[in-house]
């Protein structure tokens, strides 16, 4: 049951993207090929998503029609408890969720990558209409400083390039500008077009040299600058934390992202929690004879999850709350929840 509620979802969040997003897609008249992938690489994503809502669903159903036909009341009776009979659907559960977690980490943030790739480049050609062009573009790479006015995505030109050199003073030894550097290929990298170099000293005055080119020992392509600003979907744990320890290291704040950082570990394990809090609502019908409307509330209830984390993940991105908290509140408000109705039904009537 739970499978075949993952498939159906699944399929119904193509549906709905497909009817939200084709106009977009169709806009630029892009081979079919080109189409169905972009759809396709979404199924990762919609499969973390949904595999929560999937299991909920399998965990009411099949209990709840256990439950229905009285074979818990019977199992109970003749001396199971409630949680030896869990001991199946909460091993199931937990392995789901490391899966979850296994594919947040492998193949969700390959897709969601491929997926932006698809749109921005494939079909709104974005590179060629100079929409992922960036402005006043700095970064630091260990004692040296870049700066760069404007990279045009057009022709992966960068212009109004400076490069300085610190020493652990942080006094300046050298100096590069160039006006036009441009993108020559993978193995070459980049070079520096009408190069100034000021080399600076203790003992004497700057002195000059002007260069016609000159390589930029660089390890980012043109690729990094398209987008300046990266999702944390589309980076594992480890992808993040290296980005987040880059971005300490340029002296913009990252507390904001620890939040997005540990929730790539808290998120996963939903998977478990939904199960473990709808069972008691699944056992119910055996007494109330209500299959529905334990069905309504254990969804309501998994449903309440999301709300929940994203509001933490929010207050702990605007660091009214710790990041730690922020990831991990939602998983353990729903899980103290589980375990109160769990100790309900398993006391004795």
């Amino acid at each position: 049951m739970t499978v075949l509620s993952l498939l159906s979802l699944i399929l119904l969040f193509l549906i709905f993207d497909f009817f939200d997003r084709i106009d977009n897609v169709l806009s630029k008249d892009p081979d079919f090929l080109t189409i169905m992938k972009y759809f396709l690489y979404k199924i990762p994503k919609f499969t973390v998503l949904t595999l929560p809502i999937a299991i909920t669903t399998g965990t009411l159903f099949t209990y709840g029609l256990l439950s229905k036909n009285s074979e818990i009341t019977a199992m109970r009776a003749s001396g199971l408890t409630l949680i030896y009979l869990s001991i199946p659907l909460l091993i199931l559960a937990f392995a789901l969720s490391l899966f979850n977690l296994f594919l947040t980490e492998t193949v969700v943030p390959r897709s969601v990558r491929a997926v932006k790739e698809i749109y921005d480049i494939d079909i709104q050609e974005k590179d060629k209409a100079g929409t992922f062009s960036q402005s006043d573009i700095w970064w630091r790479d260990d004692n040296k400083f870049y700066s760069v006015n404007i990279f045009d995505s057009r022709n992966s030109n960068l212009h109004g390039v400076s490069l300085f050199e610190v020493d652990r003073k942080f006094e300046i030894k050298q100096r590069l500008d160039s006006n036009v550097v441009k993108w020559v290929n993978p193995t070459l990298g980049w070079e520096m077009n009408d190069v100034s170099e000021y080399t600076f000293s203790k003992s004497s005055s700057p002195q000059y040299n002007g260069l016609k080119s000159l390589p930029l020992p660089i390890k980012e392509t043109p690729e990094d600058f398209y987008r300046v600003q990266k999702d944390p979907l589309s980076m594992t744990y480890s992808e993040l934390h290296s980005f987040i320890d880059k971005q300490n290291e340029y002296g913009k704040g990252v507390k904001g992202l620890l939040s997005d950082l540990y929730a790539k570990i808290s998120f996963p394990f939903v998977v478990f929690i939904c199960a473990f809090s709808v069972l008691p609502f699944a056992i119910k019908p055996a007494r109330t004879g209500s299959l529905a409307l334990s069905f309504i509330s254990g969804i309501l209830i998994c449903f309440s999850y999301y709300t929940v984390h994203s509001f933490s993940i929010a207050l702990g991105m605007a660091e009214l709350i710790p990041p730690m908290i922020a990831a991990w509140s939602a998983n353990i408000i729903l899980g103290v929840i589980g375990g109160i109705l769990f100790l309900g039904v398993e006391s004795p009537e």
